[in-house]
């Protein structure tokens, strides 16, 4: 019998456009053992697979910037992912459009994704009101 090797994917923490959080960000991923990496600006453009470092996405090229902040998980099981937003709140960082890397999005931008967020985040504020 062949075994198969699974490659792990680090847990990561994304972060698109968050400012001075960053610092407090870096604080509560680091507490925790993961990596956190800050997307630059212009890199709005690329794909969620790439930023992440999967295998099989390379950089697209396209430099754009896009509107919004926003924290993007990998590789991070559900328990945790529930510490490390035990870990955010506790340290007060109000980050409302967050996401999972996920098989559906990985092939899609940040820019994609921030609009995607933006429109989930409405419905739900609005059907919270």
């Amino acid at each position: 019998m062949k075994s198969r090797i699974i490659p792990t994917i680090p847990e990561t923490v994304l972060s698109y456009n968050i400012g001075g959080k960053s610092d407090a960000l870096e604080a509560a991923v680091s507490a925790l053992g993961m990596k956190h990496t800050p997307i630059p600006a212009d890199k709005a453009g690329e794909t969620l697979g790439f930023l992440a470092g999967y295998g099989g996405f390379s950089s697209n090229g396209t430099e754009i910037s896009a509107e919004g902040e926003c924290v993007i998980f990998s590789g991070i099981s559900s328990k945790r992912l529930d510490l490390l937003l035990k870990e955010m709140r506790r340290a007060g960082l109000d980050i409302p459009l967050k996401a999972v890397v996920t098989a559906h999005n990985q092939s899609q931008s940040v820019e994609w994704l921030l609009k995607e967020l933006a429109k989930e985040h409405e419905a739900v504020t609005k059907a919270a009101r």
